[in-house]
Order: C-alpha cells, then sequence, then structure tokens
C-alpha cells in the first residue's frame, strides 16, 4: 500500500494518493496521522474546487507543492509506524516500550546533559573518601550513559521531528557544556534515522552542525550523515530546495569538497573490506610469526651487530615481519580496514547488544572500561596498551572491544601480554614501525572520519540484529553520481581523485565514467585519453578503446605504451593489418624487444604472411633464453604452410622439454593426423585428454583448430572419426 502510495504521488496523482495514504494510516493505527491526513485532503479538496470556479490565487502553486511535500512525509511516517508497531524485532520491541512511557524532551536531555560535567566535578572536590568517591563517579557516568543510550534510541526509532523536536535538539548542539561526544552519538542516530525515512529537520540539524561546531567528531559524523542521506534519499531531499541550496553553499566557506572526497575514498575501500580480511587471515599474519628463540627476552638478538652471531634465518624473520608490517602501514595510509578480521570474534559482549554502543567515541571513563585502566601494566605513560587506545589506528567500536577482552585476562597473563607488546614495539623500533606513525599521529578529521566509517561498518556487519536493516555496505556508495552533491564534489580534484583510487582497485567501469567526466573539464589530458581507453579495453569495448587511445595519440604521439593498447585491442577485433602498424611503430623505437618481434610474428602469420612471421619467430628463437613461445609458433607456421616434417620437428623438441604445454600435443596431433598417422596423432590427443576434467572440454579444444585441419585437407568426417578413436 506504501509503494502505491508513493507512486501516485510520483505520477502528480494526488486525489488517489491521498485515498491510499489515509488507508495507510488506519492500517498503522495512528489517530493523529488519520486526523492530518483528513486535513490534508480537505484542504486539497477546497484547492480544487477553487481552481474549477477559475479563481486566480498566486500562492496556489506554492500551496500545491508544500501539500505533495506534506503527503509524501505522512507517507513515510505511516510505514516506519505500522512496521515497528507490531513484530519482534530489537527496534520493534524498543519502539513499543518507548510508545508506552513518556519520554524525555530535548530539553530535558539538554539539562541532564549538561549537569553532567558539573556533577563529576562536584563529587571529585567534595568527597574525600577515595572509594566513596569512586563509587559516586561511577554512578555519575552511569546516570550519563543511560541517559545518552535513551537519546539515542529516541532520536533513531522517531518519525519527523516538530519545530519543538528541532530547538530542543539545536540546544544540545550550541551548549557549551554538553560534551562534543554525546553530540556525536546524537548524530550517528539522526543518521541511522534518515536513512529509514527522509526528515528535513533533522538533515538541517546535520547541515548546522557541520556547520558551527569546533570538535572534528562532530563535524566529520555530520558530514558523513549528510552525504549518506543525500545519497538515499535524493529524491526526498530535492523537494525542499531551501536544502538543497544550504547544502550547496557549504561550499562558500568550508572545505566541504576536500572532507566529502576523503568520505567517498573510505566508503570505496570498504568495498575491499573482505579481500583484506582474507589476505590477512592467509598471508600477513601466518607470515608474521616470530621462531620462540626470536622472542626470549635474554637474548639480546634484536642489536644488528650480533647478528653475525646467530642463525641467519632469524635475520630473514626480522625482515620478512618488517615487510608485513610496512605493507599493513601502506593498507592503512590508505584508510583501508585491515582490523576487521581481527576484532570481528569480539563483538558477543552485552556491551554491544544496545545499538548506541556501538557509536560511543572511545572514553576510558565508560563504565564498562573504566575499571580496566585500574589494573596494572594498563594505565600511565609508558604502557603500550594505554598508547593504542591513544591512537587512531583503532577505531572506537574495535578499542572497547580490546578493553572488554582484557576485562577478562588474568593479572599475570595480562602483564606478560604488556611485556609482549613493549618487545615488539623495541624490536621493530620506533622509526621503522608503520604503525607507530599511527600511534604518534595528532587527531585530524580524515581520522576522526575513518574511524567512525569503521564503526559504521562494524554496525551493520556485525551487530546481532543486523538482519533488521538494510546493509549500506552492499551498496556502491558513489556518492559522484549524487545530483545534490555534484556542486561540491564535482571538482577536477576531487574527480581526479576517486577517478585514480577506481582504477587502482580495478573498478574499471565505474572509473570509466568518471574519467569521461573529466574530459568534459581537460579534453586535451592524453593521460585522461589513456586511462579511458584502458577501462574500455578491460571492459572489452575495443572499439571505444581505440577511440580514446587515438585521442591520446594526437596529444601525445608515437606513445610506447599508447601503441601497444592500440595493437592489442586491434588484434581483438582481428584487425591485424592495424595492429601491425602500431607494432611497426614501436619496433623502430624497440627493436630488440623479443615480446614485441613475437607479437609482429603472430599479426602476419594470422595474415597469412607465414615466411615473413617466420623471419620474426627465429630471430626471437635465437635470441631468447626461453624460446618455447617462439618453437611454438615456428611449428604452427609449418603447419600451415604443409611443411609437416620441420613442424614435427619444433613440436617433438617441445613434448621433450620442461616447458611442455597441452596445446604442444595438441598441434603436434594435428601434424600427425595431417600426414594420416592417426596412431602418433591419437597418442597425442589422448596425452590432451587426459589433462582435461571432461572429453566435453577436450572436445572444444580440439574442434577448435577445425578450421586449420580442414584447410590442411584432412576430411571432415575423419576429424570426428577420429575423436570416436581416443
Amino acid at each position: 500500500m506504501y509503494n502505491d502510495v508513493i507512486e501516485y504521488l510520483d505520477q502528480k496523482r494526488v486525489k488517489e494518493a491521498l485515498v491510499q495514504l489515509a488507508a495507510l494510516a488506519h492500517e498503522a493505527d495512528n489517530w493523529k496521522l488519520s486526523s492530518e491526513i483528513e486535513n490534508l485532503q480537505t484542504t486539497y479538496s477546497y484547492m480544487l474546487q477553487y481552481a474549477s470556479q477559475g479563481m486566480e490565487d498566486p500562492e496556489r502553486n506554492k500551496l500545491y507543492h508544500k501539500l505533495i511535500r506534506r503527503a509524501y512525509e505522512l507517507a513515510d511516517s505511516a510505514e516506519f509506524i505500522r512496521k515497528h508497531h507490531s513484530g519482534n524485532g530489537y527496534q520493534q520491541g524498543k519502539y513499543r516500550v518507548m510508545q508506552q512511557f513518556e519520554s524525555k524532551s530535548f530539553r530535558d536531555y539538554c539539562l541532564s546533559l549538561e549537569a553532567f560535567s558539573e556533577d563529576l566535578g562536584m563529587a571529585q572536590i567534595s568527597i574525600m573518601d577515595e572509594t566513596q568517591r569512586s563509587q559516586s563517579i561511577n554512578d555519575i557516568y552511569a546516570r550519563h550513559e543511560k541517559d545518552v543510550t535513551e537519546m539515542f534510541d529516541k532520536i533513531w526509532l522517531s518519525t519527523h521531528w516538530t519545530d519543538e523536536d528541532l530547538d530542543g535538539a539545536t540546544a544540545i548542539l550550541e551548549s557549551l557544556l554538553v560534551p562534543a561526544n554525546d553530540i556525536a552519538v546524537m548524530i550517528s542516530a539522526i543518521t541511522l534515522n534518515l536513512l529509514q525515512l527522509f526528515d528535513s529537520r533533522k538533515f538541517q540539524f546535520l547541515l548546522k552542525a557541520y556547520q558551527i561546531h569546533s570538535e572534528a567528531i562532530v563535524t566529520q559524523r555530520a558530514l558523513t550523515g549528510i552525504a549518506l542521506t543525500a545519497y538515499y534519499q535524493e529524491k526526498r531531499l530535492n523537494l525542499y530546495p531551501e536544502l538543497v541550496e544550504a547544502l550547496s553553499l557549504l561550499n562558500d566557506s568550508t572545505p566541504i569538497a576536500k572532507e566529502l572526497n576523503k568520505i567517498q575514498i573510505i566508503l570505496l575501500l570498504s568495498h575491499e573490506t573482505e579481500k583484506i580480511e582474507k589476505k590477512m587471515r592467509e598471508e600477513i599474519i601466518p607470515n608474521m610469526k616470530i621462531s620462540p628463540e626470536m622472542m626470549n627476552p635474554g637474548q639480546k638478538i634484536f642489536d644488528m651487530e650480533d647478528l653475525e652471531d646467530k642463525n641467519p634465518e632469524w635475520e630473514k624473520e626480522i625482515k620478512r615481519v618488517e615487510e608485513y608490517l610496512h605493507e599493513l602501514g601502506a593498507l592503512q595510509s590508505e584508510g583501508a580496514d585491515t582490523y576487521m578480521s581481527a576484532f570481528s570474534q569480539l563483538k558477543s559482549y552485552p556491551f554491544f547488544r544496545q545499538a548506541a554502543h556501538w557509536f560511543y567515541p572511545f572514553d576510558r571513563q565508560q563504565p564498562d572500561v573504566a575499571q580496566v585502566f585500574k589494573r596494572k601494566n594498563i594505565d600511565g605513560e609508558k604502557s603500550i596498551i594505554s598508547t593504542l587506545m591513544d591512537s587512531t589506528m583503532f577505531c572506537n567500536s574495535d578499542k572497547y572491544s580490546f578493553c572488554l577482552t582484557l576485562q577478562n585476562i588474568p593479572s599475570d597473563q595480562l602483564e606478560l601480554l604488556a611485556t609482549e607488546f613493549n618487545m615488539q614495539n623495541e624490536m621493530i623500533g620506533e622509526g621503522q614501525n608503520p604503525l607507530a606513525e599511527y600511534i604518534q599521529a595528532e587527531k585530524k578529521s580524515e581520522n576522526v572520519c575513518r574511524q567512525y566509517i569503521h564503526d559504521l561498518y562494524r554496525f551493520f556487519k556485525l551487530w546481532m540484529y543486523r538482519s533488521e536493516m538494510h546493509d549500506i555496505f552492499t551498496d556502491d556508495l558513489a556518492l559522484w553520481k549524487c545530483e545534490v552533491l555534484k556542486p561540491l564534489i564535482h571538482t577536477p580534484e576531487s574527480l581526479k581523485h576517486i577517478a585514480e583510487y577506481l582504477f587502482s582497485k580495478e573498478y574499471f567501469e565505474q572509473a570509466c565514467e568518471i574519467y569521461n567526466e573529466l574530459l568534459q573539464y581537460d579534453n586535451l589530458n592524453d593521460d585522461f585519453w589513456r586511462k579511458t581507453g584502458f577501462c574500455y579495453q578491460k571492459m572489452k569495448a575495443y572499439s571505444k578503446a581505440l577511440q580514446a587511445y587515438e585521442q591520446a595519440d594526437l596529444l601525445k604521439p608515437d606513445h610506447v605504451w599508447t601503441l601497444k593498447q592500440m595493437a592489442q585491442c586491434n588484434k581483438r577485433q582481428q584487425q591485424y593489418q592495424k595492429a601491425l602498424e602500431c607494432l611497426y611503430k614501436i619496433e623502430s623505437m624497440q627493436p630488440e624487444n623479443l615480446n614485441l618481434l613475437l607479437q609482429i610474428g603472430q599479426c602476419l602469420a594470422n595474415l597469412r604472411m607465414y615466411d615473413k612471421a617466420l623471419t620474426y619467430f627465429f630471430k626471437v628463437e635465437y635470441l631468447d633464453k626461453a624460446p618455447a613461445n617462439a618453437q611454438r609458433a615456428i611449428g604452427w607456421c609449418y603447419f600451415m604452410t604443409g611443411k609437416y616434417d620441420d613442424a614435427n620437428r619444433f613440436f617433438d623438441k617441445l613434448l621433450r622439454s620442461d616447458e611442455s604445454q597441452s596445446s604442444d600435443w595438441l598441434n603436434a596431433g594435428h601434424v600427425y593426423l595431417a600426414q594420416n598417422n592417426i596412431q602418433r596423432a591419437l597418442e597425442c590427443y589422448r596425452h590432451v585428454e587426459s589433462t582435461c576434467k571432461t572429453h566435453d572440454e577436450f572436445m572444444k579444444l580440439y574442434l577448435a583448430d577445425k578450421a586449420a585441419l580442414l584447410e590442411q585437407g584432412i576430411l571432415e568426417e575423419n576429424i570426428y572419426l577420429v575423436a570416436d578413436m581416443l
């Protein structure tokens, strides 16, 4: 029914939409909605009545668009309430509980959150007994956490805000006493809510949060929420021209284009997380194991001067560990999520049952983890574990996972763990450890943004009730395609950055779209043309690839790489003469390039210019240290020219070598068949069949050369008879 309402509104069939909307509100069992829809129907009836009488109304158009906009909002609200009114999911349960009890207003939450800092300060100076003071502080943090979590749920599971709601929420945002961490959690709830239904007031709140707040943890979450909302709710957002204009105006006074570009790259990198997990699990982690001898703290083998007296294998192990750490550092410097695999198994603690907790900025005083930092070897400036918790390399969710895990480790084992962390830190050396750079890096907006998106990723992938939501990380998340974001993200610099990322990760179709757009800004950029051509080539659109390469060649003639790709595309289209033209140009610049000579010979052979082809193949065979490919080509040329004895000589040479392939046995079989030596031909074909999984697989290989066999005078029935003899 909801889809019917939206379809009618999209088609501007307002009267029918309102009828269906009234039925939807009845199904949601919400009298307030029903009453408002009835008023909307009455208003629309009067509008139709006045219009039918030919009465002029300069405000009619404005009122009409406002009415349609409100109808969309009521439809979204009715569907939201209907879905949450029944069902046994986490969200439905929370929603029903909140409906039964009157929740605090945002003004009330503002007062409670503002009182937190004051209550904390008073407890620290007024209570002298350490035990009582500690207990009082814990109670204050617990009350504060309860308020933040309740506010999160109130926002996440709300329909549209009223003006009063917006004013109260804005008071929290503008308060100098409310901690930035609390506002950050609030913004996460707004983002999750906006992904379900569009609310102009909540979006307005995000815009204001990004503009006025000074803390990166607030502004970066707000901007991420703005970007995701615009991407998923673009259709709704376009109904509010004032919001679209406000969004475009952000470019005038903020570095939003650069920051949106960072968000886009990190979102795209999330598509690589599963690949990174597999690489970590199968390659990096197994190869980072260090031998027990190296981990003996009594041996100072990490001094390079002493390595000459130690096992040479230890030096290799150190270098191997360093290589993998550098690889980790390179992935992290991109913004890649390298810790998902390590922490995915640590999200089953009760702490993570609450949705709000997945978005808590890490705080050592959070009640669930506060006790960890009171233990030996954990707190203090020299504790590596304490340093890690201050670093930017872990997202907030993973830091909580780490601390919750430490709670379950006995003190003696915890002390050993802390010692091993310090040992490994000394072993690798501060200057050589790429992770150390992350530990010491100042917390910039890019790090905050990366941590937040990694928190979001874990929530959508690992939360125990994730099946209730659509996983946004299964989508393209191509922000550059969003029209309302184009004024902000469609700068040549931003588009180039995104295109280069997509190109490097082999997302050629998406990269091609952006390179084509970049060419509208700068169609004299030969590198853009080359990369566009390569994208088309990888997409097997060879004609388009050639057009792009030809443009690149006009701008920068005789570029070897371009000529090579043009030759490849022409070969794919069986345009061997055109391919030869490109290859001959390269030959004039690289006359001793053996691979090039081999390609020229192949094109000549395909043009049936076998004598010329043999000249090139023989040159390669003479000069190449591994001439197997040239010998295969020579054997085939001799076969196609009917020189079977010469062909046999080369194929026999290949079959006796360690580099023999199934194709060599197949081709040798063809030569024997042409000589009517059926038994030798069958021997060769049987060898090929033994390497195939099925007889059908062999037949595909065998019949692929049917035209060549017919050309050598072999009767078609004999070709099939031989196959049946196997």
